[in-house]
């Protein structure tokens, strides 16, 4: 444990996309730390992820008390391995990214900004393991919490980094292999290049997403949602369609306000590219009353990752350091 008054922090999965994004985003948020180490699987070891300003080795994490010296630890790792690291509790305040794939559970909290209210925060301050949402939770969360409908579906178009750099390396082989005329797919492997798909993985995670988005909404509407997996490599669309409740236009005022949203302007022309790279939101709206249709687009990598250092900002700062 750190014997100074800012944390020392481990980012385990340092090489994937979203713990590179954590990395990139403990430097540009000036997050205060006495230490930072990063880690990976024994494959994954022994490279460097650079920043603006340092650039850092990767070491191999080859046991949970490797992680005894620190004060927060960020888990950017599958869930067969955050589970034996959470439930090994080496010490550190744990941060499980891999709960983001889970139904919400009782006994980890699930917590986002803009979702999670003061309230909620001084009740948890004293938890030592804490788990983030799925992005299109989270952000179909805040969708619903600033419109209050009485129904809502969603539509969920997931790009090859939900999936993780392998993901997103086996999309770019396939286009490549396919535009020339030697795509040659392994059994049962998904023709990803050139295609939309909505699988038994897909509609389990759909269903997951909306349980962490009913669990997490002030909302009492009834709530559907539908994943599909798009040939893009980078970001996430959410399609939103909500039977309105409120008066007038308090729903526009409400989304205008929501932490992290940016509302296009009307006739502005939105695309996915257009999140990725932001930490906002973005959101174009139109009302046929009684309904609301929403396009949101956002970079689900760095969402997942912002997300997860504000937890270490909100529940590691505030608490004092061990000693």
């Amino acid at each position: 444990m750190s014997t100074t008054s800012e944390p020392s922090v481990a980012v385990v999965g340092a090489t994937g996309a979203v713990g590179n994004e954590i990395v990139e985003l403990i430097a540009a948020r000036g997050f205060p730390h006495s230490r930072l180490a990063l880690f990976a699987s024994q494959r994954g070891a022994a490279g460097t992820v650079e920043t603006a300003q340092d650039e850092y080795l990767v070491e191999a994490l080859r046991d949970t008390e490797d992680l005894a010296a620190f004060d927060v630890a960020f888990l950017a790792v599958p869930e067969s391995v955050a589970e034996d690291i959470t439930r090994a509790a080496p010490g550190p305040l744990l941060i499980d990214l891999s709960g983001a794939g889970r139904s919400p559970s009782d006994s980890v909290p699930m917590v986002a900004p803009g979702v999670t209210s003061r309230a909620q925060i001084a009740q948890l301050s004293g938890a030592r393991t804490f788990t983030i949402p799925h992005p299109a939770a989270q952000v179909l969360t805040l969708c619903l919490d600033a419109l209050r409908p009485a129904l809502a579906t969603a539509s969920v178009m997931a790009g090859a980094s939900a999936g993780g750099r392998g993901a997103i390396a086996r999309l770019v082989d396939q286009t490549t292999d396919l535009l020339s005329a030697r795509l040659d797919l392994e059994e049962e492997e998904v023709q990803r290049a050139f295609n939309a798909f909505a699988r038994e993985t897909e509609r389990a995670l759909a269903e997951r997403i909306a349980a962490q988005a009913a669990a997490m909404t002030a909302a009492s509407g009834s709530l559907a949602v539908q994943l599909v997996s798009v040939p893009i490599l980078h970001g996430t669309g959410l399609a939103v369609s909500a039977q309105l409740q409120l008066a007038g236009d308090q729903w526009l005022e409400n989304l205008r306000t929501t932490p992290g949203v940016l509302l296009a302007e009307e006739g502005q022309p939105l695309s996915i590219i257009d999140a990725v790279g932001q930490e906002a939101i973005k959101i174009s709206a139109e009302q046929t009353h009684p309904w609301v249709n929403l396009w949101c687009a956002f970079d689900n990598t760095r969402l997942a990752a912002l997300t997860a250092v504000w937890i270490a900002e909100t529940f590691a700062i505030r608490t004092p350091v061990a000693n």
